[in-house]
């Protein structure tokens, strides 16, 4: 359960290739139904979404103003919500006046917080869009505005109870990540340092992809095809040091429900960053088992499994090699002394 701690709606007025300016609503928005019901499904497509970028509040807060007015607002309490959202209004139109290609609409921000007491500060910018409902009284077709939900590409999100926490390991700033300026201009309001390790994102995405494949109680060999597809795919952008879209990910590895395997990304938000290049040493734990004891080092690639070189005994814990090469066998017969 979510409750709407604070809501309000102002409109950033902004034509590609012009100045941005501002309409400010003069009170916050009551708490209606219809107001809860918006803001949490935009809490919720938000929290959906793979193509995200994380990170945490840049140092400068001469540049990137919007850390300190969040500061005042939540955590010193010496600034209204209403004059909070107003003063970060003033920030994104200056951020959006400088990006050619940033177009305007209504700009929702509201504080949500959830059943654990984890506070959130959403910002996203929204549009109206035509559409056709049937009266219920007169049962005619007519026009109907509604707010475009289906196509929200410009929204972030504070973890306020994160931040508060003071700890530099943690990404409490996300926004929603697309190509081109326009996310840039909204990090950039946002005032995020954006986070990107490359190993440590390829580490996690490897782990989301191989818990993806074992929750799809798929065989051996669909499994070790699938790990192979994502390993291909990761392989090609690390070799064209390219960066790596979640979205366009999920659509080659796993075709037939891509969505799928997108909400496999976010699930615990995990937080795996869109953007980033593939760590080529990381993804190869997707083909291949590496471990190393005090008397013994193993590399297996996966296939083994599938194709009769290993076979594996959950029940006696046990792994066996199999068709081994006549070299390692007669060294192994020499060391045992058994010619058997």
């Amino acid at each position: 359960m979510h409750t709407i701690n604070h809501a309000i709606v102002h409109k950033l007025h902004k034509e590609k290739h012009g100045k941005a300016s501002v309409t400010e609503r003069s009170a916050a928005l009551p708490i209606t139904a219809p107001v809860e019901k918006l803001i949490l499904a935009i809490h919720d497509l938000y929290a959906g979404k793979a193509s995200k970028g994380y990170g945490r509040f840049e140092a400068d807060e001469i540049n990137y103003p919007s850390a300190a007015i969040l500061r005042n607002s939540f955590k010193d309490k010496t600034t209204s919500f209403l004059d909070a959202s107003k003063l970060l209004m003033g920030v994104l139109a200056t951020k959006a006046s400088a990006a050619a290609l940033a177009t305007g609409g209504y700009v929702l921000m509201s504080q949500v917080t959830n059943a654990a007491n984890v506070s959130w500060f959403i910002v996203a910018i929204i549009n109206n869009v035509d559409g056709s409902v049937i009266d219920d009284q007169t049962l005619e077709v007519i026009d109907a505005m509604h707010v475009d939900l289906e196509n929200l590409r410009v929204a972030g999100r504070v973890n306020l109870t994160d931040w508060e926490k003071g700890d530099e390991d943690i990404r409490y700033v996300g926004f929603l990540k697309q190509r081109g300026e326009v996310a840039d201009y909204f990090k950039l309001f946002l005032g995020c340092d954006e986070l990107i390790a490359d190993t440590e994102e390829t580490k996690k995405l490897v782990a989301a992809l191989k818990k993806f494949a074992k929750g799809q109680g798929l065989e051996q060999k669909a499994e070790e095809d699938f790990l192979q597809s994502a390993f291909s795919y990761c392989d090609e952008r690390n070799k064209n040091d390219e960066p790596l879209s979640l979205e366009a990910l999920s659509n080659a590895v796993w075709p037939n429900e891509p969505k799928k395997l997108q909400d496999a990304f976010v699930e615990g938000d995990v937080q795996i960053s869109d953007g980033f290049v593939p760590d080529g040493r990381s993804i190869k734990a997707l083909m291949r088992m590496k471990y190393k004891t005090q008397y013994w080092s193993i590399d297996i690639d996966r296939h083994a499994l599938s194709q009769g070189y290993a076979e594996y005994s959950q029940k006696k814990g046990t792994l066996t090699l199999l068709n081994l090469p006549d070299a390692l066998k007669a060294e192994l017969a020499t060391e045992t002394g058994d010619d058997d």
